[in-house]
C-alpha cells in the first residue's frame, strides 16, 4: 500500500557498509548482474498524498544486500525504472528486487496476470506483467528474486514462474538449485514490508540461509495484524550469486 502510516524508525540494516573489491572480484560480479527497481514516484506527492520516506531506504538496503551476495548491482527509480528498461535488463539479470504497486492486472489478451507498476517519473505508470518477464527470460532460472509488492506471493501468483522459479518449497535434503523467491500476500503496508526487509537482509548478512532469513524476518513486530509473506525455492541455500553448481550451503 502507498501510505507510510504506522511507520517507526528501526535500526539501520547491517548491510549499509562500504565494500572494497579487487579488480578480479569486480569482474566476477559483472558476470552476475542484479537489478533493483523501486517505484518512488507513486508513493509520494503528487501521485500520493502522503510523503513516504521508507521507499528510498528499501532501495538502498536491497542494493547493499545484493552486492554483498556477490551480484553486480544497479538500482533504478524515477524515469530510469520503466517497463521497457526492466524488460531489456531481465534476460541478463541473475538477481532481482522490485518495490512498487502490485496486483492482478488485465492484459491486452483479456487475461489477468500478476504484475507491478513501473515508475517512469510520473503518475501514469505502465504494468510489467509476469508474462512479459517470462517471455524475456526463456526459462532461465534466477538466483534471489524479491518482489516487494502486494499480491506477489498469493497462492495463484504467476510471478515466480516468470523467473523460472518453481513454486516448490525445497527443505531438508531437497534441493532445487540456487534459487529463491520472496513476496507478500494480499495488501500490505510499506511500513511492515520495511520491517520485514530489514530483518531479512540483516539475517542474510549474518550468515543465515535464504530460508532461515525468511523465518527470522517473519518474527518482526508488525503493525498490521494481517501481515504475511511467502517463499518458494531452496530453503538451505546461502543466497550467493552464481549458477546452481555454486550452491554453497544446499544440503
Amino acid at each position: 500500500m502507498s501510505r507510510a502510516r504506522w511507520w517507526r524508525p528501526l535500526a539501520p540494516p547491517l548491510l549499509a557498509v562500504a565494500v572494497v573489491m579487487t579488480a578480479g572480484v569486480a569482474s566476477a560480479l559483472a558476470a552476475y548482474p542484479a537489478s533493483i527497481d523501486v517505484n518512488t514516484t507513486a508513493f509520494n506527492p503528487p501521485c500520493d498524498g502522503d510523503a513516504n520516506p521508507i521507499v528510498p531506504k528499501m532501495m538502498a538496503a536491497a542494493k547493499a544486500a545484493y552486492t554483498r551476495l556477490g551480484h553486480g548491482t544497479t538500482d533504478f527509480t524515477g524515469a530510469a525504472f520503466t517497463r521497457a528498461a526492466t524488460l531489456a535488463r531481465t534476460a541478463a539479470d541473475w538477481g532481482y528486487y522490485v518495490h512498487s504497486h502490485g496486483d492482478y492486472y488485465l492484459n491486452s489478451d483479456g487475461r489477468r496476470y500478476t504484475g507491478f507498476r513501473e515508475d517512469s517519473g510520473d503518475c501514469v505508470q505502465a504494468v510489467v506483467f509476469s508474462k512479459d518477464i517470462k517471455a524475456k527470460r526463456l526459462g532461465r532460472a534466477s538466483n534471489l528474486v524479491f518482489v516487494s509488492t502486494c499480491h506477489s506471493a498469493d497462492s495463484n501468483t504467476s510471478m515466480p514462474g516468470a523467473f523460472a522459479i518453481e513454486k516448490t518449497k525445497s527443505t531438508g535434503a531437497l534441493n532445487q538449485g540456487s534459487e529463491f523467491y520472496v513476496g507478500y500476500l494480499g495488501l500490505q503496508w510499506d511500513s511492515d514490508e520495511w520491517i520485514f526487509e530489514q530483518r531479512y537482509w540483516n539475517a542474510l548478512a549474518g550468515g543465515k540461509s535464504v530460508g532461515q532469513a525468511f523465518d527470522i524476518a517473519m518474527l518482526g513486530n508488525f503493525n498490521g495484524p494481517g501481515f504475511d509473506a511467502d517463499w518458494w525455492g531452496t530453503y538451505s541455500w546461502s543466497g550467493a550469486a552464481g549458477p546452481w553448481g555454486l550452491c554453497k550451503t544446499c544440503s
